[in-house]
């Protein structure tokens, strides 16, 4: 079955011959890495930019990490250094989840990096990146949203330039009884504001799907025996803390924004209206979003995927590793 599906979605693939061009907001970050490989191994994309997001650790070493992952797959695509804090928040790191250096247990030697990251504010480097196309961009925003938010205050002439915006953070629960503070809109809450209310056509991947998405032990071992690429990746898991998934294996939540791009056809969507709403009480105050699929929508939201071959594609992914010394 799964060959079969694999067979429809190559032809679909052969009818697409034209590349898709994307920029990548992130803060690698365990599941951010994962979602990188599949990109850069898709054959489906022009890598336009990758602007590095404060959120998973101090934006130099997030920098820093964006840079490796390029060079880990001989990959030469600029990378811009982002804000190092949100809007108007402290920063608060996401360390205990995705370890000191934000990628698990792989480290690396910085001094040995071949690329420094491109000159200029990320929200302008986004920016005259998206002008100098002649079609609309899309924006995988797989981090805080400071960077996006900071273009759109800036310069707000650039929502012309997208085409979308698919972003991973938000859940359609309650988590014990109250709203629950998914990480990169918990971090920058007011940023995410500014991207909701700026008409940019939205898809939303929420923690949902990478909870379902998740790789089991089975998988991470796979990983391991696959190739030099898949044994660092098998590092990086070992010290991923998802506190959802928890012992089961290791969530890829962000990878989930590359594959509504590549395979659409495996992944269920349906439209709501989201915003950003606020938890206030004497121990708490952050930020979450607010789903309503009974409103006029602004959004589209993915609501489940065939995991089956999720997993067959992500595979294949890593499989075309295989060459790389």
């Amino acid at each position: 079955m799964q060959e079969e599906k694999a067979k429809i979605s190559q032809e679909h693939k052969n009818k697409q011959q034209e590349k898709m061009d994307i920029i990548i907001d992130t803060d690698p970050g365990v599941d951010d890495a994962i979602a990188l490989l599949y990109a850069i191994e898709s054959d489906r994309f022009n890598i336009k930019l990758l602007s590095s997001a404060g959120g998973n650790g101090p934006i130099e070493n997030i920098t820093a990490n964006a840079i490796h992952i390029t060079e880990l797959f001989y990959q030469n695509i600029p990378v811009v250094q982002g804000s190092s804090t949100p809007l108007v928040r402290p920063a608060h790191y996401a360390t205990k989840a995705q370890g000191k250096s934000g990628l698990g247990n792989y480290s690396y030697n910085k001094k040995k990096l071949k690329h420094q990251p491109i000159a200029g504010e990320a929200c302008d480097v986004i920016y005259e990146t998206l002008k100098k196309e002649n079609k609309k961009i899309n924006i995988i925003s797989i981090g805080p949203m400071t960077n996006l938010a900071k273009m759109i205050q800036k310069h707000p002439d650039c929502k012309k330039y997208i085409k979308q915006i698919i972003f991973e953070s938000g859940t359609k629960e309650k988590i014990y009884g109250k709203p629950y503070k998914s990480f990169n809109v918990g971090y920058d809450p007011e940023a995410a504001e500014v991207v909701f209310k700026s008409g940019i056509k939205l898809v939303m991947v929420p923690m949902e799907l990478g909870h379902f998405a998740y790789l089991d032990h089975q998988d991470i071992k796979r990983f391991k025996k696959a190739n030099k690429i898949g044994k660092i990746y098998a590092k990086m898991f070992k010290g991923y803390r998802d506190y959802h998934v928890g012992k089961l294996g290791a969530a890829v939540h962000d990878v989930c924004t590359i594959y509504y791009l590549t395979h659409p056809e495996y992944i269920k969507t349906e439209k709501a209206f989201i915003e950003v709403k606020y938890y206030k009480t004497a121990t708490d105050d952050f930020g979450y979003i607010d789903i309503d699929f009974k409103k006029k929508p602004n959004a589209t939201v993915c609501v489940d995927l065939d995991i089956n071959m999720f997993k067959y594609d992500l595979f294949a992914a890593l499989d075309k590793c295989k060459n790389l010394k």
